[in-house]
């Protein structure tokens, strides 16, 4: 039995008035070991009764791509068995439009300013709320195949996996080189490796390396070089189907599939082009006033092979229309597998599937490639939710649900709901203008009510969109959304946009620039300045005369928001037991006992260590500067075997542990006895200076906040559980 929130519950039961778990007294034996074994049998039976979660993703996907939103030319028969199966969002978007922003959203489920990437940056290395770590705690086994840009761990070779207990990665990143090590310049990854084994010394990109160099961003498009079987696409549908045909877990699984295409290169087999040529291809939308700043801009033409914008010639522009279609198909194969595999293994009718994309992509609508644009070409997603036969909901499958606006940050919150991992968030972790559950309008469809825990109310009315400098100061915007109208703010400039997607989805026509429009506009601004407002945002984003509210100019772009967790660590800081993917999570324990952070130095000038600190009658671990000799960082070394040991605080008889309870894993002082099953303190000391438990996570120290406003916004909301000797710090 290993349900730690069961296991807690049951020590609360036996607990005697020292704060012991004790089987003594009243309470015989025999009765702790039925009670335990009524509790091992009630929580295998909770795990068993739990629905699976498929989490499908691709990468530069418009929702336009599919069948199921009314794309005649489509050729996407799984995908669109997911909505007949299910329902389809018509607003489906994605408020930062370009891959490492949209993720975190995913990852968080909050807004772009509250998770702190309001621009293309990199994705924090943690989060104190993260997807995978919640669903995990809820007795799930978790595993992410594909693309996740998350960023790459040096010290270990392999992706950060932001608490997903099991990675196959195939992110995209890097460049076919003669001379480097594997062959590979940048992030080789399991697909990377898997593709040298295969067929040693040859480039996976040669499709399109040849016209721009490693075709990640290029506009190109030709058939795969390889036979198919090598294509990632292919790949990644191969290890998912074997992921699934090979379960044979007790409890129930969250899997992430994530293809990277059709991002570029567009590069499908021959095969699929065959079958999608004859269906022709979707027109191109351009022409408006704006549009032509783009057609002809410096470095929009066709000599630059990764152009993001530009009026390219009209048969390299169809055929890469026809490539990028293509490619959609090809992802769609693979996932008709992925659920061919769930049904052979009788899974199906216990999963839900959730389907979306980061982003779209331009395919020279109003003469833009790429993504990072207020436009639906690339700020609307596919967004699709089925649910198994035995589960009921007022809205009939098949539905296109067109009422309300969902965005990716509402990801995070529906597997939540579906996984009932609530208790495993801690307070107030979510503002209003977070995520909510997409369930909440399955029952309750108009959106007047939402009984999800984590952020409940009603649906949003509007959604807010942003990005800041991309490619060039003409793409730096904020944007307002209510399904209805668009209202869209340059800047760079203070150009004001709106476009009424119900009578003109493709947004040719600008009504912000009839006067008769004016009122509607300046309320769509009001009701963006007084986001900024709520927000805390500087006045550089809103300015704020006499109750008078204005969108001043931006010269200057902002990708991360005061809210981004990073920073240099800090005397006091907590110390957790979640490092795997923490910055600071290598240690050196001493022959004198000290626990020094070794990774901790490179900002600072200073040395750190684990700290025993006493907040009233209670000890909790923390870091602080090291002093030699000093007894609250004097650890006694007991070993248990090979690299394997304990740690004793002298001073208390009691070891460094990690402890798991519903805010997450800590790091802590308790009983040097054998631990329970929500409890180690036998420690595994790696070579690269990873103190790592076995049940749990790593010993890491989470930073400080780069705003001293920050440190306490989050955590300081936490409450200690006190029922044990464990205690969370409350500020980290």
């Amino acid at each position: 039995c290993s349900s730690s929130s069961l296991l807690i519950q049951m020590t609360l039961l036996f607990v005697d008035r020292k704060g012991k778990a004790s089987c003594d007294g009243v309470v015989t034996a025999s009765l702790c070991a039925v009670v335990a074994a009524l509790i091992c049998m009630v929580s295998s039976a909770n795990a068993a009764s739990k629905p699976n979660i498929l989490f499908l993703m691709a990468d530069q996907m418009r929702a336009d791509a599919l069948g199921v939103y009314g794309n005649e030319h489509a050729l996407t028969p799984n995908l669109d068995s997911i909505a007949k199966n299910g329902v389809a969002f018509k607003h489906g978007m994605t408020s930062t439009p370009t891959c490492t922003p949209a993720r975190a959203g995913i990852l968080t489920g909050r807004s772009p300013w509250n998770h702190g990437m309001i621009g293309y940056g990199n994705i924090a290395q943690w989060y104190d709320v993260e997807m995978p770590r919640i669903i995990a705690k809820a007795r799930y086994n978790t595993a992410s195949l594909g693309k996740d840009h998350f960023g790459w761990d040096l010290n270990s070779d392999e992706g950060i996996p932001h608490g997903y207990q099991k990675t196959e990665l195939y992110d995209g990143l890097g460049a076919f080189d003669d001379n480097a090590t594997n062959l590979w310049d940048g992030e080789f990854d399991n697909y990377d490796q898997w593709f040298q084994q295969q067929l040693p010394g040859k480039d996976p990109q040669a499709t399109l390396d040849w016209i721009d160099g490693d075709g990640w961003n290029g506009w190109h498009g030709r058939p795969y070089v390889y036979d198919e079987y090598y294509h990632p696409t292919a790949w990644l549908g191969r290890r998912a189907v074997n992921f699934i045909s090979n379960y044979n877990e007790d409890e129930p699984f969250f899997l992430k599939v994530s293809f990277h295409r059709p991002h570029s290169p567009y590069d499908p087999p021959q095969r699929v082009i065959n079958k999608v040529e004859p269906l022709g291809l979707t027109p191109i939308h351009a022409g408006t006033p704006y549009d032509e700043i783009f057609r002809t801009m410096d470095g929009c033409t066709s000599e630059d092979p990764d152009a993001w914008c530009g009026q390219m010639p009209l048969n390299e522009t169809l055929n890469s229309k026809l490539c990028y279609a293509a490619s959609v198909t090809f992802v769609d194969e693979q996932i008709g597998y992925i659920i061919n595999a769930l049904k052979e293994r009788n899974l199906f009718n216990n999963t839900f599937i959730i389907f979306t994309a980061d982003h779209g992509d331009g395919q020279s609508d109003h003469w833009h490639w790429r993504k990072g644009f207020p436009y639906e070409l690339s700020a609307r997603v596919p967004f699709l939710l089925s649910w198994p036969p035995s589960v009921q909901y007022p809205v009939p499958r098949g539905t296109m649900m067109s009422e309300h606006v969902v965005e990716l940050r509402d990801i995070l919150h529906t597997a939540v709901d579906i996984a009932d991992a609530h208790s495993h968030i801690h307070e107030n972790a979510f503002q209003p203008e977070d995520g909510k559950s997409l369930l909440c309008l399955l029952k309750h469809p108009d959106g007047s009510y939402c009984d999800y825990a984590p952020n409940p109310g009603e649906w949003r009315e509007y959604l807010d969109l942003e990005h800041s400098t991309v490619y060039s100061s003409y793409v730096h915007w904020n944007a307002i959304f209510d399904g209805e109208l668009k209202y869209i703010f340059r800047a760079i400039n203070g150009k004001e946009e709106m476009y009424n997607i119900t009578a003109d989805p493709n947004e040719m026509v600008d009504i912000a620039q009839d006067p008769k429009n004016d009122a509607v506009v300046a309320k769509y601004r009001g009701i963006m300045a007084q986001r900024f407002l709520t927000e805390g945002r500087p006045s550089s984003f809103v300015k704020n005369v006499n109750g008078v509210l204005s969108l001043p100019i931006r010269s200057e772009g902002l990708v991360y928001s005061p809210h981004y967790p990073q920073g240099e660590v800090a005397n006091g800081r907590g110390v957790i037991a979640e490092g795997q993917g923490f910055p600071y999570n290598q240690w050196n324990v001493t022959s004198s006992g000290m626990i020094i952070l070794l990774n901790g130095t490179t900002l600072q000038n200073t040395n750190f260590c684990m700290d025993v600190f006493f907040n009233g009658s209670a000890p909790f671990i923390r870091v602080e500067s090291c002093r030699e000799g000093k007894a609250s960082q004097t650890f006694e070394k007991m070993d248990v075997n090979g690299d394997r040991l304990k740690l004793r605080f002298s001073e208390l008889n009691l070891c460094l542990a990690s402890k798991i309870d519903n805010f997450g894993e800590n790091v802590c002082l308790d009983e040097c006895t054998s631990p329970s099953e929500a409890v180690h303190n036998t420690w595994t000391y790696g070579r690269g200076g990873r103190l790592c438990t076995a049940g749990y996570g790593c010993a890491a120290v989470s930073p400080k906040f780069p705003s001293s406003s920050e440190v306490t916004d989050r955590w300081s909301t936490m409450t200690p559980k006190t029922f044990h000797k464990c205690l969370r710090q409350q500020q980290g």
